[in-house]
């Protein structure tokens, strides 16, 4: 092996050598090209000046994208010295020069050269500015303003594309073009891939053009077939929709029904897949079978190295929001996840969004959350997490009842750095999730949280009342720490304590057998901490709470029992004294109809004895 590698080396060498020669040769007619070019700029009309800038903007767009490598042509590395500087970014020096060419004779510009224009400069994603403190995009805004510009659909497209690509939504040039696509009679003029990255500009850059999606998808449900879009088109389509929140069942109908209708899936990239169904659960669109066929072909793969963290959190969130668990569909992603070597590829969002999938659509998968938990505790990097996604990967976390120690003392100083930013929601979650783990937190709950609460008081939610309460539990009567203002926690208190409580046919019968054994039972008990328990018995002496705890307080189909059951066994059992034996759906359902074996069970169960009847 080491031969070879040798002998390509002295090959790659020659190689350089021989070139030498015309390298500098090759820079020398390059560079007169470029200064002909620039020198003949004040002889060029519109079309050569737009046609020069699109050109130069193209090759610098590849060049970016290509990067450095190693054996690359002459013609490359000059071109990139011309075009390109250091960090890769465009010769600002030469893109300004062109732009103030174009500024002298930008009168003269009619719609398809405004249009290749801006669409030059949105490809190497820069925006010229001027003296006058005035860029380039408000000067062909202005322009084409002004003379009432009427577009083509491509340069529709064209400057949607460019303007939304740069950040520079013009609402007054936004809502001109949308006017004019909602005028033509047909949109046959619109290529499939115009249509979609039109409607992809206008949510990109946040524009609301009601009438242009409604007339663009009257346009996609009225076509016979929609074989001419490509996966990327179909996914930008139904992205810019579920964005711009104009909903639009029959549009959503008809691509998830051709999408499935598809002998294969395999022409969609992931990226594909992921914002479709991302965007089917963004705009509340549930169709099972669609994400049955997209589930189908991702599990189908042989591996999902073609997978991007973003677009393995993005499908894994869209199926737990939509509430369509997949089974097999959760496993292939955690074992992915959990057999990777590394996970530094993942940032903050993409964890937080992939444990929250798994909490929301209660799938239990301890291998998962403890290779996540143990890199980001390695990873020492979690001041990169932002309020929102720390809330909910600490939330997923105790909500499945995995309180890894660690992970939530590693969270403290930036949980607490960060208290002036969280959501109402945000803010709950938080203190719920540590009341769960029952990891001590001082310098976060502190004076200044309690301050934090009472401000928000009146933005929060019902929930968000609930687990104040159980938090204020947590610090006042097993902790010893910080409490809430009177007041505040009357409201928490009251409001715990308000709904009101529904008995399971499971806990009917269960109280039922309990009388049936002689015990004299009290139902849907309050107790001193707020807590209702489902039924509370004397056992030789001493007081029993049972919980019939059916499936809702466990996670999905396992028997683990839910972060909120922990919680409650935990603080019933500590503050009131009580305590809490379960009889799970699993254990009674196996015993049918036998009243018999039901009886003793509880017997068992209670420690009850037939002779203390």
């Amino acid at each position: 092996m080491t031969k070879p590698e040798s002998k390509q080396r002295v090959q790659s060498s020659s190689k350089n050598n021989i070139g030498a020669h015309s390298f500098e040769d090759m820079k020398k007619r390059l560079r007169k090209i470029f200064d002909d070019t620039v020198n003949g700029t004040e002889q060029c009309n519109m079309r050569a000046l737009t046609e020069t800038i699109l050109a130069m903007a193209k090759i610098a767009k590849i060049l970016r994208q290509q990067g450095k490598s190693k054996g690359e042509d002459s013609s490359r590395v000059i071109l990139r010295r011309l075009l390109l500087i250091k960090d890769m970014k465009p010769n600002r020096n030469m893109f300004q020069f062109f732009a103030g060419a174009s500024m002298d004779i930008i009168r003269e510009f009619d719609e398809r050269h405004l249009s290749n224009l801006a669409y030059a400069y949105a490809l190497i994603d820069y925006v010229p500015e001027f003296d006058d403190g005035i860029d380039l995009f408000d000067h062909i805004t202005m322009n084409a303003v002004d003379v009432k510009a009427e577009f083509i659909p491509q340069g529709i497209f064209n400057m949607a594309w460019a303007y939304a690509t740069v950040g520079k939504p013009h609402a007054v040039l936004f809502e001109a073009m949308g006017d004019q696509v909602v005028a033509f009679e047909y949109l046959g003029g619109f290529r499939p891939q115009a249509l979609s990255n039109t409607l992809w500009a206008y949510s990109k850059a946040g524009v609301n053009h009601p009438q242009l999606f409604q007339k663009v998808a009257k346009h996609v449900v009225e076509s016979d077939s929609l074989d001419r879009f490509k996966s990327q088109d179909i996914s930008n389509m139904v992205w810019a929709y579920a964005t711009a929140d104009v909903p639009h069942a029959k549009l959503f109908q008809r691509v998830a029904n051709h999408i499935v209708a598809s002998d294969s899936l395999d022409r969609f990239y992931p990226q594909d897949l992921a914002i479709t169904v991302w965007a089917f659960a963004t705009a509340s669109v549930h169709h099972s079978k669609l994400f049955e066929k997209v589930a189908n072909n991702i599990v189908g793969q042989d591996n999902l190295d073609r997978f991007k963290p973003q677009e393995i959190s993005n499908i894994m969130w869209a199926y737990a929001k939509a509430s369509f668990n997949n089974p097999r569909l959760f496993e292939k992603m955690a074992s992915h996840i959990v057999e990777s070597d590394s996970l530094d590829r993942f940032d903050p969002q993409a964890f937080s969004n992939i444990v929250w999938a798994y909490s929301a659509a209660g799938v239990r998968h301890p291998k998962l959350f403890q290779k996540v938990a143990n890199h980001i505790v390695d990873s020492k990097s979690l001041d990169r997490f932002d309020p929102q996604a720390l809330a909910n990967l600490l939330w997923s976390y105790a909500t499945m009842g995995i309180t890894d120690k660690q992970l939530f003392s590693s969270f403290v100083p930036t949980a607490a750095k960060l208290i002036d930013s969280y959501t109402n929601q945000g803010l709950a979650n938080i203190a719920w999730a540590y009341a769960a783990a029952d990891v001590d937190a001082p310098i976060l709950f502190n004076a200044h949280f309690i301050n934090k609460c009472v401000e928000k008081g009146s933005g929060f939610e019902i929930e968000h009342y609930r687990q104040l309460h159980q938090w204020h539990l947590w610090q006042t009567k097993e902790k010893s720490n910080s409490r809430l203002p009177v007041d505040f926690q009357e409201r928490c208190y009251d409001i715990f304590i308000s709904e009101e409580p529904t008995v399971s046919k499971l806990q009917d019968d269960v109280v039922a057998q309990l009388l049936h054994i002689g015990l004299e039972t009290k139902e849907e008990v309050l107790v001193g901490s707020g807590y209702r328990i489902d039924a509370i018995v004397k056992v030789n002496g001493k007081t029993i709470g049972i919980e019939a705890d059916g499936p809702s307080h466990f996670i999905g189909r396992s028997k683990s029992p839910s972060g909120s059951t922990i919680l409650k066994r935990r603080q019933v059992s500590s503050i009131d004294g009580i305590e809490l034996v379960s009889v799970p759906y699993w254990n009674w359902d196996t015993l049918g109809n036998d009243e018999v074996k039901k009886q003793e069970y509880l017997r068992h169960l209670l420690g009850w004895k037939i002779d203390n009847e």
